[in-house]
């Protein structure tokens, strides 16, 4: 599909319709280096090149996804939906997962479209964009809880990887063998630091999600309602923040 897309439409249809092209250009938004309208590499605040994030159609449903669905994957861990799951519905586990999975991703979607609108009509201003205008402060929440989750699945599975890729044809090769002796699993032995780390990375995720938000918030809404306008996105940002140390930690 997007190679016919492609031929119709030119590589436009990569940066918008494939998967991970999106993914991780949306991510890479909080680099530190971003490029000037006369194309010059600068290095500049991370906030500033997610502030520049394009307002396109499809954003809330983007970010809805990658929040709802790596939230799931810390849920479908925890050792009572594993209970409920494998007790009531054996058999059609992985069919309550891709439900569950979709019901992840609808909640996120419906809680930051009413929390958007909700910003618009206490600002008593235009509410129908404002979920898209707002999109952007979910990056740093999705990037805190990918460290979160995927931290020491990373570490794993990228040693394990670096071990293989030195003798790729089972020849006897060695050009890793100085991994040889390093334990991939070691991670797993240190669960304070693994733990202190996720939740670093999930609350300073959310912290830099508020930034985002307020910053946006101030330029769109009038100033007598640029406070109070702010609690709506505040108060899911909070909510989102205990949401995501609830998972963590009973995964």
């Amino acid at each position: 599909l997007l190679i016919a897309g492609a031929a119709v439409f030119g590589d436009t249809v990569f940066a918008r319709a494939d998967p991970f092209e999106v993914y991780s250009s949306l991510v890479a938004r909080l680099s530190p280096f971003g490029r000037r309208t006369d194309g010059v590499l600068v290095v500049r605040n991370p906030l500033e090149n997610l502030d520049g994030q394009p307002a396109r159609p499809g954003l809330v449903a983007v970010v809805s996804v990658l929040l709802g669905s790596t939230a799931f994957d810390s849920f479908k861990e925890s050792s009572r939906w594993v209970r409920y799951s494998s007790l009531h519905f054996t058999g059609h586990v992985a069919l309550l997962n891709t439900v569950a999975l979709l019901g992840f991703c609808l909640i996120v979607l419906g809680t930051f479209s009413l929390a958007s609108a909700a910003t618009g009509w206490i600002g008593h201003i235009e509410r129908r964009g404002l979920p898209n205008l707002m999109a952007h402060s979910v990056v740093p929440i999705v990037i805190g809880y990918i460290v979160a989750h995927y931290l020491s699945f990373f570490v794993a599975t990228g040693v394990g990887t670096l071990q293989l890729l030195g003798d790729p044809l089972s020849r006897g090769w060695t050009l890793t063998s100085f991994l040889d002796g390093v334990d991939k699993y070691a991670i797993y032995q240190h669960p304070t630091i693994l733990a202190v780390t996720k939740v670093v990375s999930i609350v300073t995720g959310h912290v830099l999600g508020i930034i985002a938000a307020h910053d946006r918030a101030v330029r769109l809404l009038p100033q007598r309602y640029a406070v109070i306008g702010q609690l709506p996105m505040l108060v899911l940002m909070v909510a989102y923040t205990l949401t995501g140390l609830f998972l963590l930690f009973s995964s």
